[in-house]
């Protein structure tokens, strides 16, 4: 194949980044740490986890500026969280299980979102392969056909136990147009007024 015709490809996610792993999220502000499971869609839009009650948060791949892990990742201050994760016994692993996600809309406005694995050097194979997504090409420089694509993507991965994308959703996706969302499910023939109502 000449270099003419050469075609840049959508960035590939690795399966084990798809199926997920389990990490324990914590937070130094809140002092809480909570059991997750943290994946990244099949497409690679989103970098999310799952707490134990099903609550689910996503990243926007686009928004991460970092990952770090080792000793470059945050280290909990609170004393809480340092016997939580048992940091003052000489033995402890602590860093070769941490990973520190750093996301923003700039490099100044910084949100750092940290996770302990329960496994040694997963932290560090995350943050490269996570890392490598957020540098492709295309996660950067994408097509107006993929912002559509992300938006499907969300709603499908917030089904209800019916199967179903819960009204709120589609308010919570678009907040500034609450009547332009009421008008498009309105003319799709589907509830719109009903908060706890689906698609």
């Amino acid at each position: 194949m000449s270099l003419l015709n050469a075609v840049l490809l959508p960035p590939k996610v690795k399966a084990y980044l798809s199926q997920g792993e389990r990490f324990i999220k914590w937070d130094d502000e809140t002092t809480v740490a909570s059991p997750v499971i943290l994946r990244v869609d099949p497409k690679g839009y989103y970098l999310y986890w799952t707490y134990q009650s099903k609550e689910m948060e996503f990243l926007d791949i686009t928004s991460i500026r970092d990952t770090r892990f080792g000793k470059f990742a945050k280290m909990p201050k609170s004393q809480k969280l340092r016997d939580v994760f048992n940091m003052d016994f000489p033995d402890n692993n602590f860093l070769l299980k941490a990973l520190t996600v750093v996301s923003g809309p700039d490099m100044v406005d910084l949100t750092f979102h940290n996770f302990v694995s329960y496994k040694e050097n997963v932290g560090k194979v995350w943050a490269e392969d996570v890392l490598a997504l957020v540098k492709h090409p295309l996660t950067a420089n994408a097509p107006r056909s993929t912002f559509l694509d992300k938006i499907l993507v969300k709603l499908k991965m917030q089904l209800n136990s019916e199967g179903k994308i819960p009204v709120k959703n589609f308010f919570q996706m678009f907040p500034a147009d609450r009547k332009r969302v009421e008008a498009a499910l309105s003319a799709c023939h589907l509830p719109k007024g009903k908060p706890g109502g689906a698609r």
